[in-house]
């Protein structure tokens, strides 16, 4: 057999070594491609986990606002007056539902927006109110708000609620706020104003009357004229010692040279309640609002939101 010449060997050896080149190469590829895959798969894994840990946060948050409904009835038969040290007023710290926190927390508090000045009361059904208009305006004037600036949004906040008049096409008319925060679309509103204005006043519907025995002290300052700050300080503080019974006791404490404010503008009950839930389950976290109006023992449900 005739010997292989050395150029022949050296075409073999570059023949094997193109072959485990190629091998490795193939090889690789093939491991990318599994990497890849089962990338996608993860991802994949977590959209529907992710998809169904945030289908149970909700409906834990959902469950959270029928139980605060429970708590708000069951008061309601309990007693006909609302005040700061009931037990509704208690913030639910983040509670684990069980052994592991993956398995869902809850969270939340029931706020009450019966101590606030209701924004929808400046046009209650699409009508200008001038009364409720002095009021918003004393209170953003003890807000530090000058006289000037505080008629001007006043007016502003009014006209974008009001119903236009008929045959005025030139008023664009709107409707009443659903929440407060809505106020920043209006021209011309002062977004520092409303800063300071927002945990004075809430949107819920009209008329909606105040609780004197939630109320801070500016909010009944501007609800009863000639009712300084410092007095309305002094009521504040005298009622979590002995809340108001009723509206003749919150009349009977007020200075002889104030005008007690009339039936339908003062109460010593809350009707609309703000809940916040905080609810997690897995990865996913869910914050939820509600709007419950108590004018029957069972709240209804107004609106709720996921901001």
């Amino acid at each position: 057999m005739p010997a292989r010449s050395p150029a022949c060997s050296r075409c073999a050896e570059r023949q094997r070594g193109a072959a485990v080149v190629l091998a490795l190469l193939t090889v690789t590829f093939a491991a990318m491609l599994a990497a890849a895959a089962l990338a996608d798969f993860g991802r994949g894994l977590e959209a529907v986990t992710g998809r169904r840990d945030q289908a149970q946060s909700r409906q834990l948050a959902r469950a959270a606002v029928d139980w605060a409904r429970q708590v708000l009835a069951l008061d309601m038969l309990e007693s006909n007056v609302d005040h700061g040290g009931e037990n509704w007023t208690i913030r639910i710290p983040p509670t684990q539902l069980g052994e592991d926190a993956a398995d869902g927390t809850i969270a939340g508090e029931i706020i009450d927006l019966s101590g606030r000045f209701n924004l929808n009361d400046l046009a209650p059904a699409g009508l200008r109110s001038s009364a409720a208009g002095a009021r918003l305006q004393r209170l953003m004037e003890l807000l530090g708000t000058s006289p000037e600036s505080a008629r001007a949004s006043v007016i502003a906040m009014t006209e974008w609620i009001a119903t236009a008049p008929r045959g005025d096409t030139d008023h664009a008319p709107h409707s009443a706020l659903v929440v407060a925060d809505e106020v920043a679309s209006i021209p011309g509103i002062d977004h520092a104003l409303l800063a300071r204005l927002r945990p004075y006043v809430t949107a819920v519907p009209a008329p909606a009357p105040v609780n004197v025995n939630t109320a801070a002290a500016e909010v009944l300052s501007s609800l009863v004229p000639g009712l300084g700050i410092d007095f309305a300080r002094v009521l504040v503080a005298e009622r979590e010692r002995a809340r108001f019974r009723d509206l003749a006791d919150f009349n009977a404490r007020l200075p002889q040279d104030t005008t007690p404010p009339a039936a339908q503008l003062a109460s010593v009950n809350s009707r609309h309640f703000l809940v916040t839930i905080h609810a997690s389950h897995g990865i996913s976290v869910t914050r939820l609002e509600a709007l419950l109006d108590r004018q029957k023992p069972w709240p209804e449900l107004l609106w709720y939101r996921i901001p």
